[in-house]
C-alpha cells in the first residue's frame, strides 16, 4: 500500500508540475541516430569552416574554409586533424553562428575572426574580421576554398542495367544468423549491420562477410520483388571469395537448389537460372552447407536472358566542378556532377583572383605554391579539387581592423543566381546579422565571472566537434566527436558529451544519448565503439532531473534497460557474465575497461593474456550504480516487476565485489583472478613488486556504487583525498602516487582527467560530503581555467604535478564535467543532486527566489544524508525545508546553497524560500 500511495502522490505532483517539465518530439528520435542540426554546420573532417550536406543518404559533404595569411608570405591552413593555429572561439548554442579565431601572430597581435552565420536553410554569411594590434601596417590575404568530399568506403564501382532487372545489396537483408555465435553477434561494433563489410572495391561500398559460408547453418534471408508471369529468370550473385576453398549454399524460397561459390580474388558472378511463377515465394534464403568465407556483395534478379544483363562500371569520385565566374560580378557558381544542387559564392572585396587547386591536401601544397602568383590552376596530384577565391591584399593599418564579407548559397541554378545578384554590398544588406553577437550566459554569479572565458572555449570546442558523415545502423549521420582526430562513434566519451550538452542544449543532449541506444530486440543491444561503460544512463539521469519529461522516460527506459541487460550478460550473445564468481568483464568487446588506456592492471591483463581469467572492478561497480538508477526510473514508470530484477542484481554483484575483491591490506578493491572453471582464486598483483595491482581509481569504484561499509568508505575517501595517494595539486590522479607502478609520464597514469572525478564528485554529494565535492569541482575549474587562459587550448588531460594540459588540443569529450561544475556552482536556476535523487517535479519562481520539488531517493541504498546544490538569486538569504521541517544549509557563496537532506528514503517535498533581502541589512 505504501508503494501505491507513493506512486499516486508522485503522479499528483507530476500533474501539478507539468508546466515545468520540458517536452520533446519523440517521433523524431525513433529510428534515427542523427543529430537534429541544420544541413549547414561545422562538419568537415579536413579544414575548419562550414559544410553543407546536400543529401543525408549520400555521405557527400560540401566544405568551405577561409585560409588567412600574410600577403605573399605565411599562410594558415586550419587543419582539424592537428594543431594549426586556429581556435573554435564562440559558438551559439544552436550552432546558428560559429566563430573561429586564426592567430597569425600570437597572442592576438594579428588575427582574423571568421564567423559563419546561418541566414536560412540555403545561405550562410561569412564575415572575416581582420585585426592588427601592432604598430606596423599589415598586408593580409584570404584564400576562400570550396570542395566536395565523398564518404569513406565510397564504392568506386556500380551496376548498369535495364528494365526487368533488380539489384539487391547483400546488406539489405531481412534476417541473418551465423551457426556459431560470437560475443559480438548481438553487439556489432560501430552499430554496423550484422555481417557487414565496408570496402570501396565493393558495389555501393558494402557487402556481407564476417565468415559467412564457413560454417554449416549460416543463414541469410532477403525479401525480393519476384518477377511476374511464368518466365525464365535468373539470380546472379556478385561476390568475392579468397582463400582457395569453395562454399556450398542451399537456396530456398524464390529458387530451390544447391549452388557452389568458387574462389575469386575480385568481384565474380554466380549465375543461377530458375523458373519465375506466380507461386514463387517473395523470400530468398541462402543456407550455408559449409566451406570457405563468402564476401557477398549482392545479387541481381532478372528476366533478361542475355549473357550479361548488367555491367559493372567505374563510379569515380567526381570532385572537379563545372564553374562559372563573375555571373554577376564578384561571384562564382559551382556544379558538382554527383550532387543535384548548385553552390554559389559571392564576396565584397574588389581585389581577387579565382583559381583552382588540383591536389588532395592544402597543408603543404598550398604553402609550397605561395609564390606562384600567376597560375590560374595550381596543379598537384589531381586527387582533389578546390575552387579558390584568392583575395589580396587586405590592408590593415596599425591598431585597426577591417571586415571582409562573403555569402554562400545553394539550391537550384535559378535560386542561386538570384541570391548572387547584389543590389547593395553584403555589409549593407546583412548589416543586422553582422551586428548580431552571441549573447553572454545569463544568470552567472559574480564569482563565476573569471571562469567565463575558459567555459566559452570549452563550450565552443564541444559544439564545433561534430562531423558528417559517420556511418551506423545502415545510415549516415551527423555526430559529435571527442575531437576531430577521432572521426567516429565513441560510446563512453559521447556519454560525457551528452552530459556537457545537457548544460548547453538539451535537445542535442537527447540526440547524443539517442545515437547510442537501440529499440528493444535490436540486432545490436546498443551502439558500441570503445570502452563499453554505460555513461548514457548517467546522462539520461541528468536530463530527467532537469526536465521531468515523461516522453523521454517512456522512450529511453526500455532502450537503456536493454543496454544494461547486455552488460549484465542476459542479452543475446553477451559474454560479460560467464564466471562463477559473478564478477563482470568486457574484455571480449574492448581492451579498455574504464577508458583509462594505460591503467597498470589493465595493461598487465593484456600483456599476460589473462582476459579470460581476470576481472576489473569498474565494470561490476558501474553496473550496480546503473541498476540503482534504472530502478528509480522503473519505479517512476510503475514497472514493479523490474524492481525485483534490479534488486537481485544489486545484491548479487555487491556480494561478489565484497567477497572476492576487497583487499583490506592495500585498502583497495582488487582485480580478481579466476581458474579455468571460472571460480575466483585471489587478487591480481603486480608481478614486479607483489603489491596489489589495482591501487587507483578502479580500486575505489565501489564507493561510487554506494555499497561500501563505513570502514571501507572511510579508507577509500582517505585514499582519494590524501596527497600521498590519489590527490595531486591538479586533482585526483588515476593511479595511487604511492604505488610502485605509478608513472609521471603516462597517458592516464600520472595524469588528471575530468570524467572519473565527475563520478567521485557526484558520489560526494550522495555522501553529504559537500566540502570534498567542492574541492574536486573548484580544483578542476581552476586547473582548466589556468591552462585555457594561457594557451587557448581545451586540452584532453592535465599532468598531475604541473597542471599543464596535454593530449588533444581541442578536446571536448571527457572534459565536459568542467561545464557541469561551473553550472552547479556559478549559475542561478540550477539544482544539482548526486546519483541517488530522482526529481519527480520541480519549479523555480521567475526571479529564482523560491523553489519547490518533489523528490524520490535510491531505495536500493540504505537511508543516509545527501547533499543537493541549489543556485538561487544571490541578493537574498534562504531557508530550506524538507517535508515541512527545516534542514541544514551551508551557503558556499552568495546564491549557492549546499542543502543537507535528512537520512530518509521516502518521497518528500523540498522547499527553498527567501529569508530576507541581504542588501537591506
Amino acid at each position: 500500500m505504501k508503494i501505491i500511495a507513493g506512486f499516486i502522490f508522485c503522479l499528483t505532483w507530476l500533474l501539478a508540475a507539468n508546466s515545468y517539465a520540458q517536452h520533446f518530439n519523440i517521433q523524431q528520435l525513433n529510428g534515427s541516430h542523427d543529430l537534429r542540426l541544420p544541413s549547414w554546420g561545422p562538419y568537415s573532417k579536413r579544414y575548419a569552416g562550414i559544410s553543407h550536406i546536400p543529401d543525408m543518404a549520400s555521405g557527400m559533404r560540401f566544405d568551405f574554409s577561409v585560409l588567412p595569411g600574410y600577403y605573399r608570405n605565411k599562410l594558415l591552413v586550419p587543419n582539424v586533424r592537428f594543431e594549426s593555429s586556429y581556435f573554435p572561439w564562440n559558438v551559439k548554442n544552436d550552432l546558428s553562428t560559429i566563430t573561429y579565431r586564426y592567430e597569425l601572430e600570437w597572442k592576438d597581435q594579428v588575427y582574423t575572426d571568421v564567423t559563419y552565420t546561418l541566414i536560412d536553410t540555403a545561405a550562410v554569411l561569412v564575415s572575416v574580421h581582420c585585426v592588427n594590434n601592432t604598430a606596423l601596417p599589415q598586408l593580409l590575404s584570404l584564400n576562400l576554398v570550396a570542395s566536395m568530399e565523398y564518404p569513406e568506403n565510397y564504392g568506386i564501382q556500380t551496376l548498369k542495367y535495364g528494365d526487368g532487372t533488380q539489384w539487391y545489396n547483400a546488406v539489405d537483408y531481412r534476417s541473418i544468423s551465423y551457426a556459431v555465435k560470437q560475443p559480438n553477434t548481438d553487439l556489432v561494433y560501430d552499430g554496423w549491420m550484422r555481417g557487414e563489410v565496408r570496402s570501396s572495391r565493393l558495389i555501393n561500398g558494402r557487402g556481407i562477410g564476417g565468415g559467412f559460408g564457413r560454417q554449416q547453418g549460416d543463414k541469410i534471408t532477403y525479401e525480393v520483388n519476384t518477377p511476374t508471369g511464368d518466365k525464365k529468370a535468373r539470380i546472379l550473385f556478385i561476390y568475392t571469395m579468397k582463400g582457395g576453398k569453395e562454399s556450398v549454399v542451399q537456396l530456398s524460397g524464390l529458387a530451390n537448389q544447391k549452388v557452389v561459390f568458387k574462389p575469386a580474388d575480385s568481384l565474380a558472378v554466380l549465375d543461377v537460372p530458375f523458373e519465375a511463377t506466380h507461386n514463387n515465394s517473395r523470400l530468398l534464403t541462402l543456407t550455408s552447407l559449409g566451406g570457405g568465407d563468402i564476401l557477398l556483395n549482392g545479387f541481381v534478379v532478372t528476366t533478361d536472358q542475355s549473357r550479361e544483363p548488367f555491367t559493372i562500371v567505374p563510379a569515380p569520385m567526381l570532385k572537379m566542378p563545372v564553374s562559372e565566374e563573375n555571373l554577376p560580378d564578384r561571384s562564382l557558381l559551382l556544379k558538382y556532377q554527383d550532387v543535384p544542387l548548385y553552390y554559389g559564392i559571392t564576396w565584397d572585396t574588389a581585389l581577387f583572383k579565382i583559381r583552382s587547386i588540383q591536389n588532395d591536401e592544402l597543408d603543404i601544397f598550398l604553402r609550397n605554391e605561395t609564390h606562384n602568383h600567376v597560375a590560374k590552376v595550381l596543379t598537384g596530384n589531381m586527387k582533389g579539387d578546390y575552387a579558390n577565391i584568392f583575395i589580396r591584399p587586405v590592408s590593415v593599418e596599425p591598431y585597426s581592423d577591417q571586415t571582409c564579407t562573403a555569402l554562400l548559397t545553394c539550391g537550384t541554378r535559378d535560386a542561386v543566381m538570384a541570391a548572387l545578384k547584389k543590389s547593395s554590398p553584403l555589409k549593407t544588406h546583412f548589416a543586422a546579422q553582422l551586428k548580431d553577437t552571441i549573447p553572454e550566459e545569463k544568470g552567472i554569479l559574480p564569482k563565476g565571472q573569471p571562469y567565463l572565458f575558459s567555459q566559452r572555449m570549452l563550450k565552443s570546442a564541444l559544439l564545433s566537434n561534430v562531423v558528417y558523415p559517420v556511418y551506423t545502423q545502415n545510415q549516415y549521420i551527423k555526430h559529435f566527436t571527442p575531437g576531430k582526430w577521432w572521426n567516429s562513434l565513441y560510446t563512453w566519451d559521447l556519454g560525457f558529451v551528452a552530459l556537457g550538452l545537457s548544460t548547453v542544449n538539451r535537445e542535442l543532449a537527447t540526440d547524443c544519448i539517442n545515437a547510442y541506444v537501440t529499440p528493444p530486440g535490436s540486432q545490436s543491444a546498443f551502439i558500441h565503439h570503445g570502452t563499453p561503460l554505460p555513461v548514457q544512463v548517467y546522462a539520461f539521469l541528468e536530463l530527467w532531473n532537469q526536465t521531468q519529461s515523461q516522453e523521454l522516460l517512456s522512450y529511453f527506459y526500455p532502450r537503456l534497460k536493454q543496454y544494461y541487460e547486455f552488460l549484465v550478460g542476459r542479452y543475446g550473445s553477451s559474454s560479460t557474465n560467464v564466471l562463477q564468481s559473478g564478477l563482470l568483464k568486457t574484455w571480449d568487446y574492448f581492451y579498455n575497461s574504464g577508458g583509462w588506456d594505460d591503467y597498470p592492471p589493465q595493461v598487465g591483463v593484456h600483456h599476460q593474456h589473462l582476459e579470460k581469467q581476470v576481472t576489473p572492478v569498474v565494470t561490476t561497480a558501474h553496473i550496480i550504480r546503473v541498476a540503482k538508477i534504472l530502478r528509480m526510473a522503473a519505479r517512476a514508470l510503475n514497472s514493479r516487476s523490474d524492481l525485483k530484477i534490479y534488486d537481485n542484481d544489486i545484491s548479487k554483484f555487491t556480494a561478489a565485489l565484497q567477497r572476492y575483491s576487497w583487499d583490506a591490506k592495500s585498502g583497495y578493491y582488487s582485480y580478481v583472478m579466476h581458474d579455468s572453471t571460472g571460480h575466483a582464486t585471489g587478487f591480481f598483483n603486480d608481478p614486479a613488486s607483489g603489491a596489489n595491482f589495482n591501487m587507483g581509481l578502479d580500486g575505489a569504484y565501489p564507493l561510487i556504487s554506494g555499497i561500501c561499509t563505513a570502514s571501507q568508505q572511510e579508507t577509500l575517501i582517505n585514499k582519494i583525498f590524501s596527497s600521498k595517494h590519489m590527490w595531486s595539486p591538479s586533482g585526483i590522479t588515476v593511479v595511487d602516487q604511492s604505488a610502485p607502478y605509478y608513472r609521471s609520464d603516462g597517458y592516464w597514469n600520472g595524469a588528471v582527467w575530468m570524467p572519473h572525478q565527475w563520478f567521485v564528485w557526484k558520489t560526494m554529494l550522495d555522501m553529504d560530503s559537500s566540502d570534498l565535492a567542492y574541492k574536486i569541482a573548484s580544483t578542476g575549474l581552476d586547473v582548466y581555467k589556468r591552462e585555457t587562459d594561457a594557451s587557448y587550448y581545451t586540452f584532453e588531460h592535465f599532468l598531475a604535478a604541473s597542471g599543464r594540459g596535454a593530449g588533444w588540443h581541442q578536446f571536448s569529450g571527457l572534459s565536459t564535467p568542467v561545464l557541469s561544475w561551473f553550472t552547479a556552482y556559478y549559475k542561478t536556476g540550477t539544482i544539482t543532486p548526486g546519483f541517488e535523487i530522482w526529481i519527480n517535479g520541480q519549479s523555480f519562481n521567475n526571479d529564482y527566489t523560491s523553489y519547490k520539488a518533489n523528490i524520490s531517493f535510491d531505495q536500493a541504498t540504505p537511508p543516509h544524508k545527501r547533499t543537493v546544490l541549489a543556485g538561487m538569486n544571490p541578493a537574498f538569504d534562504y531557508q530550506v525545508q524538507f517535508n515541512g521541517k527545516p534542514v541544514e544549509v551551508k551557503r558556499l557563496q552568495k546564491g549557492v546553497l549546499q542543502i543537507s537532506l535528512p537520512a530518509a528514503n521516502g518521497n518528500g517535498t523540498l522547499v527553498i524560500s527567501r529569508d530576507g533581502d541581504v542588501s537591506r541589512r
